[in-house]
């Protein structure tokens, strides 16, 4: 019998049941029950896909690299967000361009599993690594163990902070804690706040809390502001910030004015609270990612706003980096970032506020949120306008 193919299998499951997922996050008994029968209604299907795809003479393995093709590496923490997919398609899509093979492990959220796959690439060949990690702090070894076999490892918008990154590529996450929290305090100078922070395992999480903080703070100290609840959300996890939502509308009994949501997921859960407490589109909700779930929201009226920011020329940017890494070539930029008494080069893009009047312009104008697909979701008279 032929071996399972593990990334047909995922790629199935996160396209037909991971979108299922997100919008059952709020159940406390672990799925929605509908979430469960669909669940044990698709294994058969996509057992039978993923072993099609796994069979000696599949389209999918007949794809081999030419020799000496040149391997890129990519440890990517998690698939289960919609925006990574997007990261990783025009990350492999640009590679190939590039001449380049693109071997790609997903961790979930492991960060022995991720040291594990860091090295069975680095015994591969891969002549770049590119590392989206799980824990910042716990991805130094998977650093050191690419500087051992002296392959350039490449951080993607998590920074490892150790001397020992070749480059950084991302969007500066002060910036869009800023403007996350100049949004919605602009709209509600006053009032009962809501922070729900990222994972505390992701550095970003902590710079966007410090960011967030740094614009709230002289509201809060004038006595305008008030936070009521401040919680970190492991993973990221929707069905966590759904949680602390809930806990933070009983604790105040309702009496709310903003939801500072460090990315569209968590929002997403807080919002699911707000809506069981009807106060969805009463409450200002920030987020981050502009998912196409969060630009339905922000349309239909129960999310403020999200930061965009361009995942389709970071991934492209990122592959010319570490395509050109990895022939030992210079990467030409303007940015750095400093690690203890080292700096390292980088690039940075810029994020952006989006909000229902500039949807158009922004994530629809880019492609990277579908007019169309947006349209079939809402009635005419929420469409972008």
């Amino acid at each position: 019998m032929a071996s399972l193919n593990n990334n047909a299998l995922y790629a199935l499951y996160s396209i037909v049941v991971v979108p299922l997922e997100q919008r059952c996050y709020g159940s406390s008994n672990g799925g929605h029950p509908m979430l469960t029968l669909l669940r044990r209604g698709l294994q058969p299907v996509i057992l039978a896909a993923a072993l099609l795809l796994s069979t000696p003479n599949s389209p999918a393995q007949e794809k081999q690299a030419a020799p000496g093709t040149l391997k890129i590496g990519f440890l990517m923490d998690s698939l289960k967000v919609e925006r990574w997919q997007t990261d990783l398609d025009k990350f492999q899509k640009r590679a190939a361009e590039l001449g380049a093979e693109v071997l790609v492990e997903t961790a979930e959220g492991d960060d022995e599993l991720q040291l594990q796959q860091a090295q069975k690439l680095l015994a591969a060949g891969v002549k770049a690594l590119v590392l989206v990690p799980h824990d910042a702090d716990k991805a130094v070894r998977i650093v050191r163990a690419a500087k051992a076999k002296q392959v350039p490892l490449l951080c993607y918008e998590r920074l490892v902070r150790d001397p020992d990154v070749s480059f950084f590529i991302g969007v500066d996450a002060s910036a869009v804690g800023n403007l996350q929290a100049i949004s919605l305090s602009q709209l509600a100078p006053k009032g009962n706040y809501v922070l729900i922070g990222g994972s505390p395992s992701d550095n970003n999480a902590k710079i966007l809390h410090d960011a967030q903080m740094g614009v709230l703070k002289p509201m809060v100290d004038h006595g305008d502001i008030k936070i009521v609840s401040d919680t970190w959300t492991r993973d990221w996890d929707p069905a966590e910030a759904y949680a602390h939502m809930s806990a933070a509308i009983e604790s105040t009994k309702g009496d709310i004015a903003a939801v500072v949501a460090s990315n569209d997921g968590t929002a997403g859960g807080a919002i699911q609270a707000l809506e069981e407490h009807k106060l969805a589109g009463k409450v200002l909700v920030s987020g981050q990612d502009a998912d196409l779930a969060a630009i339905i929201r922000i349309l239909d009226g129960t999310q403020t706003m999200t930061v965009y920011k361009p995942l389709g020329s970071q991934a492209t940017l990122a592959a010319e980096a570490a395509v050109a890494w990895a022939k030992g070539e210079t990467v030409k930029t303007t940015a750095a970032v400093s690690v203890g008494n080292k700096t390292i080069p980088a690039t940075l893009l810029v994020p952006v506020t989006v909000t229902k009047d500039n949807i158009k312009q922004t994530v629809i104008k880019d492609g990277f949120q579908n007019l169309e697909t947006i349209q079939k979701s809402l009635p005419k008279e929420k469409w972008p306008q």
